[in-house]
């Protein structure tokens, strides 16, 4: 969810509230191709709590594995989101990694204090968004075209 409040709040709403999106989407099928394909030694997908599903761990490194990096900066917060989450909730300072496959890219990604103090400043404005009954007004963005959730908001 720390993902979709950077991206799109209107992303956040539907996707916490289980709007399902469309699956053939070309985003969606190329990420889920990647997930399938991508690290299938058997480290993927660690699950913890229900509240948080790490793409990979390896070597004590939090790998969250991305389409691209055109959305850096969302899915920087999401990893730092899980090395926040485990840090507050299971006592674990762990390091974080973004990796683009397809670019054959890697970036080292730190949490600092700031940032703690940033995810504890959004986790209620995330609970606000997706408790509305509604979900917030659609707001034109770049990448509002490949969205998967695009037929709900400009059709």
């Amino acid at each position: 969810m720390v993902k979709y409040y950077h991206t799109c709040h209107r992303e956040l709403w539907f996707y916490s509230n289980k709007l399902d999106v469309d699956r053939s989407n070309t985003g969606i099928v190329h990420g889920s191709k990647i997930d399938d394909t991508t690290y299938t030694d058997g480290r993927r997908r660690v699950f913890i709590d229900g509240t948080i599903a790490i793409d990979v761990l390896e070597d004590g490194t939090v790998v969250e594995i991305k389409r691209s990096s055109k959305l850096e900066q969302p899915g920087e917060w999401q990893l730092k989101f899980y090395l926040w989450y485990l840090k507050t909730n299971k006592g674990l300072d762990v390091d974080g990694q973004l990796s683009y496959p397809r670019e054959r890219k890697r970036e080292s990604v730190e949490l600092t204090t700031e940032d703690e103090e940033y995810i504890c400043k959004i986790i209620p404005e995330i609970q606000e968004i997706i408790e509305r009954p509604a979900p917030p007004d659609p707001e034109l963005k770049p990448i509002c075209d490949t969205c998967a959730y695009h037929d709900f908001c400009w059709v």
